[in-house]
């Protein structure tokens, strides 16, 4: 099983599509699945974010060999232009960090901020955005290594603004032929495993 989560609908809206993914229930999260994926919604932040993987391990008690995806937008440094794919490979916040996998991927690996509150101003990291850090410290154990993919659309650069829906969608959109072929490499690995 390939387990995916999106702080918003409209993060996951092209995958809900591509996949033909079945909404589950609304509440306490919205849950999307079929017989090969399930997405969650968790809403914006790192509690809702914590939240969210607590329900994944609590309600659908994944393998290790299942794959895991967090997939969003993000707030850029200049030189990635907005509605570029890119791939977490090092995960930060104010208290510890972490070397992620990025496989075989073509996707351009980054370093990433992972902060409680929206970044203004440019920082050290190529990126930043409000949950993965969470997911990655609620679920690293749950997950084999080679398993875990965090997936990045830039939306701005340090230039916070409340993106619409229709935006959100389309910059995702753009990128669901790479994030299909990922998903499905991710799935043949979880299988081999």
């Amino acid at each position: 099983m390939t387990y995916i989560l999106c702080a918003f609908e409209s993060e996951a809206r092209a995958l809900i599509d591509t996949y033909r993914l079945h909404k589950e229930q609304s509440e306490p999260f919205a849950v999307f699945a079929n017989s090969k994926i399930c997405l969650i919604i968790s809403g914006l932040g790192q509690e809702n974010a914590k939240g969210a993987s607590r329900y994944l391990l609590e309600q659908f008690a994944p393998s290790y060999q299942d794959s895991l995806i967090n997939l969003g937008i993000c707030a850029a440094q200049e030189q990635f232009e907005i509605g570029t794919l890119l791939q977490i490979k090092t995960l930060r916040n104010a208290q510890a960090d972490y070397s992620l996998s990025c496989g075989a991927s073509h996707i351009p690996c980054v370093s990433c901020l992972s902060t409680s509150t929206v970044q203004e101003k440019s920082i050290q990291e190529d990126i930043a955005e409000m949950e993965a850090f969470s997911i990655f410290e609620s679920l690293q154990e749950h997950f084999a290594p080679e398993n875990i993919r965090f997936f990045k659309v830039v939306s701005d650069h340090f230039k916070p603004f409340i993106p619409k829906k229709q935006l959100v969608i389309s910059l995702i959109q753009a990128h669901i032929k790479t994030l299909k072929s990922e998903i499905e490499l991710l799935q043949g690995d979880s299988h081999a495993n």
